[in-house]
């Protein structure tokens, strides 16, 4: 009984911390946006030491491991909440991205934006890889998600500013592949974590059917298989 108890109070501190860090706020806008100039800069250098200090000070994994705790522990408030928070920090990004194209029109694009603006399977292991190991470090007493947001950061920072980048200089199909990727890889991550986190036993009420957890999630399982 003892053990219950300490395991339900283990999975309400995990869902208080992942509520948390779906919250829309002023750290969270200004570290998104640190990481755009940080990344664009790497990209436009063709420096990839540049673009992981990117990656590192993204905060695009709260809102998504929310997403992913919301639809398998059946909080749909959570789920919306987590939604907008992504779409925020989606939009910094994309929109500083842009800001600089347009700024530093003149540099020519190089093999870092190149390499990210087609989707392609060893992407989208990364954002699976990333995403299981990001909904692991959350749930597990011990670990740290700090270890692991580099790996997320990678799929989704770099081509959401290669994207903006590409656009503003009018180069509409590299932008749209760039988009695809960081779309294709948000879907991954989000997939990987609700499956690790079902797993870890966030599944709601005791009520909450295995069949209701897998019709809440069927639009993100439909647009990860295709």
């Amino acid at each position: 009984m003892e053990q219950v108890q300490a395991a339900d109070a283990v999975r309400d501190n995990v869902r208080a911390n992942i509520d948390l860090n779906s919250d829309f706020n002023s750290a969270y806008v200004i570290m998104n946006s640190f990481a755009a100039v940080v990344a664009c800069y790497g990209l436009f250098e063709n420096s990839p030491a540049v673009v992981i200090g990117g990656m590192i000070i993204a905060m695009l994994l709260g809102p998504i491991a929310g997403v992913s705790l919301g639809l398998v522990d059946k909080n749909n408030a959570l789920v919306l909440k987590a939604l907008s928070t992504l779409l925020g920090g989606f939009l910094i990004v994309y929109g500083t991205a842009f800001v600089l194209g347009l700024i530093h029109r003149d540099v020519p694009l190089i093999d870092e934006i190149y390499s990210r603006t087609a989707p392609n399977l060893m992407d989208l292991m990364i954002a699976i890889g990333g995403g299981a190991a990001g909904a692991f470090s959350m749930i597990a007493p011990r670990l740290s998600v700090a270890f692991v947001g580099v790996a997320i950061a990678t799929a989704l920072v770099p081509p959401l500013s290669s994207s903006g980048i590409c656009l503003a200089r009018g180069d509409y199909a590299l932008a749209l592949g760039s988009l695809l990727l960081a779309f294709t890889n948000i879907i991954g991550i989000q997939v990987a974590g609700s499956l690790v986190m079902w797993l870890g036993g966030y599944r709601g009420s005791p009520q909450t059917a295995q069949f209701s957890t897998v019709k809440r999630s069927l639009l993100s399982i439909v647009m990860f298989c295709a």
